[in-house]
């Protein structure tokens, strides 16, 4: 018979395996779904969620049926955005590139081989509003991702880029060690036409107290609206001066200065 301890602690792991299956995709689960998403009888379900929802983790949706992730959530994470320095150092300058671009900017994070969006500010011109804080990516799969793993270690970016090619990420396969060692030479990663995306996007590194690369500013707009001169002129020389302003805010005295040719 099993103990307290570890139906408890099995209790909890399937409460947190709740948790994470909501995505971008999947809005809302109802108790059915839930069930068979864990391999548990439809009433373990509707405890657990019950569970959640006591705790504001989760919130019923009388309307449509089912459950969505709840406010209670949005505290905790409060708390985990708080704990980093660079998303209070970045916040407002993150919405100061937007305003004075008028396109769309992020602040990505390292965690592991992947890079976690924590800031966003979407641009006036934007049709379809995608928010993308709180989201994963690999570090081969976009721009600020691919700026952060040109800052790792030869043998990690030796693994990431072989598991990207091999998973067929588009991304990844017009990413190269070569081109990652170009982008830390010139200190930022700009492309008019991003092969993954089709816009004209630029990243550029943020460094805390110690020169260390812990975030990425990026910016990304339509080439149509953009045009080269501009993205080459204006807007890879403001993310990379935006990036430096974050970086002085963790205590790194940095200065980023874009050369011609650079973009």
């Amino acid at each position: 018979m099993p103990s307290d301890a570890s139906s408890g602690g099995r209790a909890v792991e399937r409460a947190l395996s709740i948790l994470e299956l909501f995505d971008e995709r999947t809005e809302r689960l109802n108790a059915t779904q839930v069930a068979a998403a864990l391999g548990v009888h439809r009433s373990t379900a509707s405890r657990l969620l019950a569970t959640l929802e006591r705790h504001r983790l989760v919130e019923a949706d009388r309307e449509a049926g089912g459950y969505v992730l709840g406010l209670g959530l949005v505290s905790l994470a409060g708390h985990v955005f708080n704990r980093f320095p660079v998303w209070s150092s970045g916040r407002g300058v993150v919405r100061e590139l937007r305003n004075a671009t008028g396109e769309t900017t992020w602040l990505g994070v390292l965690d592991g081989d992947e890079v976690v969006y924590i800031d966003q500010a979407s641009g006036p011109n934007v049709r379809v509003h995608a928010d993308w804080v709180g989201r994963r990516q690999t570090l081969t799969a976009a721009v600020t991702g691919a700026l952060l793993l040109a800052y790792q270690e030869p043998e990690v970016i030796k693994e990431l880029l072989l598991a990207g090619k091999s998973d067929g990420e588009p991304a990844a396969q017009h990413l190269s060690a070569e081109e990652l060692a170009t982008i830390r030479a010139r200190g930022n990663l700009a492309r008019y036409e991003d092969p993954s995306s089709g816009h004209a996007v630029v990243a550029a590194p943020v460094r805390d107290h110690r020169g260390t690369v812990v975030a990425a500013l990026s910016l990304s707009g339509l080439r149509d609206r953009i045009g080269p001169q501009r993205f080459t002129e204006e807007l890879v020389p403001a993310t990379c001066r935006a990036a430096s302003r974050i970086a002085e805010g963790l205590g790194h005295p940095s200065s980023h200065t874009v050369g011609p040719g650079q973009a």
